[in-house]
């Protein structure tokens, strides 16, 4: 009985070769298709997060300008000096201090 199911399968796949091939065909861009279509949702929050993380190095690459600037400025005399004066109300060696007496206060 065995044999006889097995043989009627064989006869089966023989004379239907090209339409099982077809249909494996089919079945397999069907599948490859049906991946595709799922993973769009994916590309699309990827491109939109390296769109978002361009934004950001554009910005931290701004920032580190700015922060170099500064660092330049810093480093200057002419910005200690200024600093010192007015936090720290320190003033250098002969220079004329001139002192508010009227009493007003700011």
């Amino acid at each position: 009985m065995l044999n006889e199911y097995k043989n009627k399968i064989i006869d089966f796949v023989m004379e239907h070769k090209k339409g099982i091939k077809i249909f494996i065909f089919v079945l397999l861009v069907g599948g490859m298709t049906f991946k595709g279509l799922m993973q769009i949702p994916q590309i699309k929050a990827s491109k939109a997060e390296i769109a978002r993380l361009t934004d950001q190095i554009e910005y931290e690459k701004e920032r580190q300008k700015e922060v170099e600037a500064l660092k330049d400025k810093v480093n200057s005399d002419e910005y200690i000096e200024k600093i010192a004066s007015e936090k720290l109300g320190l003033i250098k060696n002969n220079s004329k201090v001139f002192v508010d007496v009227s009493g007003e206060q700011q």
